[in-house]
């Protein structure tokens, strides 16, 4: 048997996240049904992270076992032309037998994105919060969860966790200035106007990254949900710090929609090599 990595995006907004489930159609098992009929085998699909109902991908890992000769290439070149176009196959490789997706994994980058004006075309992919917010606030806040610590507080399902210690390595908020395009009218001469549609308004994007070893259920949005209590001064900074402490999920924030969280990266510490699953066929 072959074990085959697939680098893969998607966008999570019709699934019930990546995970097979009865009553909700996912990513999981969009993939293995579609592998099985292309293989023509049972296939059995892990992910590295099991994101949730909503969420998106740029850098999600998967492995499955087969006993198919399809080079990695034939595979990526066969799945993107089955699959759905809101699930795309970035790469593929051979890994040794004892790669495991998600076990394997020493490290996981997730973002999560906020912006303060109402947008119709990114609403899939954004959270809005029309509130003046702290960045610094948040970022002291967050420069508490850098470390091993219980993040109990942040679980959403408590009582299925077997440890609730992630090391976290990284956990920031960035500023990016968005401009927005809108309509204006200028004047040409003589009393005449023109439409307009160089003139733009700023708009306040916030981008949330963090990385750790591994991650609770719930656990990024759950934070995320907590720190915007902080940046809008619901919250102080060292009341964020006993919320960690207490290992209460009740007395953390509500959990910030789905819509704006994205698994980036996942990292393992052999690497993979995605090159020849990156080729494109030849004509």
């Amino acid at each position: 048997m072959r074990n085959i990595a697939l680098l893969l995006e998607y966008d999570g907004t019709a699934y019930g996240g990546w995970q097979v489930q009865k009553n909700a159609e996912s990513i999981q098992g969009t993939i293995e049904d579609t592998l099985s009929r292309l293989l023509q085998e049972k296939v059995k699909v892990v992910g590295a992270g099991r994101t949730d109902a909503g969420v998106h991908a740029r850098g999600q890992v998967a492995n499955f076992h087969t006993q198919s000769d399809w080079t990695p290439a034939k595979v990526v070149y066969a799945l993107n032309g089955t699959l759905p176009e809101d699930i795309a196959i970035r790469a593929a490789a051979e890994v040794p037998d004892g790669f495991h997706a998600r076990y394997s994994a020493v490290a996981r980058r997730y973002s999560y994105r906020v912006v303060s004006g109402k947008t119709a075309i990114d609403r899939a992919y954004s959270a809005f919060f029309p509130f003046e917010l702290s960045v610094d606030a948040m970022n002291s806040a967050a420069a508490g969860l850098i470390g091993e610590k219980n993040y109990r507080s942040f679980s959403k399902f408590a009582d299925e966790q077997r440890s609730f210690n992630c090391n976290v390595t990284r956990a920031e908020w960035t500023s990016e200035g968005e401009r927005r395009m809108e309509k204006g009218e200028r004047r040409k001469g003589k009393g005449e106007r023109s439409t307009d549609f160089s003139l733009l308004s700023p708009r306040s994007c916030l981008l949330f990254e963090i990385e750790a070893n591994r991650f609770l259920h719930g656990m990024v949005r759950a934070i995320v949900g907590t720190l915007i209590d902080v940046g809008r001064g619901k919250l102080s900074v060292d009341a964020f710090k006993k919320i960690i402490e207490s290992r209460d999920r009740k007395a953390a924030s509500m959990s910030a929609p789905a819509r704006g969280l994205f698994l980036e990266e996942v990292e393992y510490a052999e690497g993979v090599s995605w090159e020849e699953g990156r080729r494109l066929p030849s004509a």
